[in-house]
């Protein structure tokens, strides 16, 4: 089997892939890993990737929400008003060329 390497790199993404074996990996890591981001870590799939990793749900949510806080933070720092204007001075820089 072909090794498969996620495209959504998300901290709880990485954390899954680094517990399974490589020849076991396939796009469900993705999918776990994009529903865990956009809509939260359900009961059920906590438990699929439990047993996907050899680990405890306990491990799972403890990865999923540590990934979380990261990206919270990282998000919080995109925010900051200083920023923002730098975005849309750069954005009026592109569109000039």
């Amino acid at each position: 089997m072909e090794r498969y390497d996620s495209a959504f790199h998300s901290g709880f993404t990485r954390w899954i892939e680094q517990r399974i074996a490589p020849e076991d990996r396939d796009d469900n890591i993705e999918v776990f890993g994009v529903l865990a981001r956009a809509c939260g870590l359900t009961a059920e799939v906590a438990d699929v990737v439990a047993a996907m990793t050899g680990t405890t749900v306990g491990d799972v949510v403890a990865a999923y929400k540590t990934d979380n806080t990261e990206w919270a933070r990282t998000q919080a720092v995109f925010d900051r008003p200083d920023l923002v204007a730098l975005e849309a001075h750069l954005d009026t820089i592109a569109r000039r060329h």
